[in-house]
């Protein structure tokens, strides 16, 4: 009696669990779907360290305030950013950026590969959920941007890191520049450029090159279509294999590939020409990109752009600023002013950047200020 009344316990709560699962999915849409799904079956890096940390409750209380108040700054950051933290530092960072859709995020740091560094990036003002997160992995934090907006990064290091670091926050393109051995200047015609009178919009970049310039496969994947028609004259058709949007190649002068093969990024698809209504023009390559919802700019996937330098400054945890210092909401006298200090004002020093320094009052007001404010 006592197993069969147990069975039929295990069994209730089994069915009123997936009774609520249910409801949620169908309530919430298809992205919704993806939510619910992810909340309800994966655990974050940082939830998984929270539930382990067996330390006083007092420390977790305060590390988690600290990742609250970043999360709720007003910190701007150029994407191309790096800084170095003082030793022992118990703040966490939070700064927005501004990124597009095809843009690669990279987070990267010089830290102790035994201590974690936790990242949690989200779209500030989305509608829906856009978070995601993770720690450093081998020194690094790679995200692929999938909608232009402001971005809030906030890196925090573990409760008690002992040590200082110095990181970088900066995006990379996603894709493989499409045309052998060019680069940005050879872009000479962008998404959006009025085409044909008015009657149609350019849905793609055209990059100009030499008859006979190799082109590549930007990304693995396998090709879905080739031909000679319409617009676009001689064309390849590429299936990106991790992001699943299909990638255009149009004008080309020879074709050098099949439907149906697998491609590695840099493989030549063909070579640059002027087929199609390029006809009798300059060579280039049209180069488009369609996702579910149509075509998309391509240039921030194939935009190249340096990587910043690692500063090289020495930071202290704490200084105290000279009277009426200007904190600012970045890291230059081009940002908004936060604050005016109207006495000298003992600060913590979240991290330095050259110079310009992170930094942090009493009451929580953070900011950043030149070096020469600092005593």
């Amino acid at each position: 009696m006592r197993l069969n009344f147990c069975i039929r316990s295990i069994m209730f709560k089994l069915k009123s669990f997936f009774l609520i699962l249910t409801t949620l999915i169908f309530t919430s849409g298809c992205d919704g779907l993806k939510r619910t799904v992810k909340n309800v079956f994966e655990v974050s890096e940082r939830a998984a360290y929270e539930r382990r940390f067996s330390g006083a409750d007092s420390l977790l209380v305060n590390w988690k305030n600290e990742f609250a108040s970043a999360e709720a700054n007003q910190l701007k950051i150029p994407a191309g950013y790096s800084a170095v933290t003082p030793s022992g530092i118990k703040s966490a960072m939070g700064y927005s950026v501004d990124l597009k859709r095809g843009d690669l995020l990279l987070v990267e740091a010089t830290a102790n590969p035994a201590l974690k560094i936790f990242i949690d990036i989200f779209e500030v003002n989305a509608d829906s959920e856009s978070d995601s997160g993770g720690i450093l992995e081998n020194g690094i934090f790679k995200k692929f941007i999938e909608k232009t907006g402001v971005y809030k990064i906030v890196i925090q290091p573990e409760i008690n890191y002992p040590d200082s670091f110095a990181f970088k926050i900066y995006t990379q393109p996603s894709l493989k520049f499409p045309v052998a051995g060019k680069g940005n200047r050879d872009v000479q015609s962008f998404w959006g450029a009025i085409r044909d009178g008015g009657d149609r919009n350019h849905e793609g970049v055209d990059i100009f090159a030499a008859r006979g310039t190799p082109v590549v496969a930007a990304t693995d994947g396998f090709v879905t279509r080739t031909g000679n028609s319409g617009l676009g004259g001689k064309q390849v058709w590429l299936r990106d294999g991790n992001l699943g949007n299909s990638l255009y190649y149009a004008h080309l002068d020879s074709i050098m590939v099949e439907a149906g093969k697998q491609v590695k990024a840099g493989d030549t698809l063909g070579t640059v020409g002027s087929t199609g209504n390029a006809a009798g023009g300059a060579t280039h390559l049209h180069f488009g990109i369609y996702s579910t919802g149509g075509a998309v700019d391509p240039y921030p996937y194939i935009h190249q752009r340096s990587i910043p330098e690692q500063k090289k400054t020495n930071v202290n945890s704490a200084a105290a600023l000279k009277k009426s210092s200007k904190l600012r909401s970045g890291p230059g006298a081009q940002f908004d002013t936060v604050a005016t200090l109207s006495e000298k004002t003992d600060v913590d020093i979240i991290s330095g950047n050259g110079e310009w320094y992170h930094v942090k009052t009493a009451d929580s007001i953070e900011g950043f200020v030149i070096k020469s404010r600092l005593e």
